[in-house]
């Protein structure tokens, strides 16, 4: 089983706060130096439109920086886990309903099947030994989307 990542000593809310607060120190850094090279690019009237612009499109473009690295950490740092350190695991699931599921999960020997809808989790059946393991889904078997998209195109050819 392989553990995720965990910052030694790092509450999870420090990390949520970097990654709120990152994006706001970029913006105040950045955003007067792009003004100020803007407002050097062009000093008549026509140039005051194209300076600003500029600065709009590189306001948007630092934005929309700030989003993707915001994003990254959250993705990179958001799955931090305090407490079972992988004793617990989601074997499977199943929707039974637009709300409702059946989730199996492994504590240590024993499988639990739960009940889970909205407001509430009820234990339905306690196994004693594990399920055995199911079979491949045949997108697997087969070889998955690229080998049956080669063989479509193989196919295709003949014709």
């Amino acid at each position: 089983m392989s553990k995720r990542f965990r910052l030694p000593g790092l509450p999870k809310r420090s990390v949520r706060r970097a990654v709120i607060l990152l994006p706001l120190s970029l913006t105040l850094v950045v955003m007067p130096q792009v003004t100020a090279a803007a407002n050097k690019m062009a000093p008549t009237v026509s140039g005051t439109v194209a300076a600003s612009l500029v600065q709009v499109v590189l306001g948007l473009v630092l934005v929309l920086l700030v989003i993707a690295a915001a994003a990254w950490l959250l993705r990179r740092f958001g799955h931090l886990q305090a407490g079972a350190g992988g004793a617990l695991r989601i074997v499977g699931g199943l929707s039974l309903g637009p709300r409702e599921r059946a989730v199996l999960i492994q504590v240590g020997e024993r499988q639990l099947l739960l009940g889970v809808a909205p407001g509430r989790v009820q234990m339905l059946h306690v196994l004693d030994k594990e399920l055995p393991a199911a079979p491949p889904p045949a997108a697997a078997v087969g070889g998955g989307f690229a080998v049956r998209l080669a063989a479509a195109i193989k196919q295709a050819r003949q014709s």
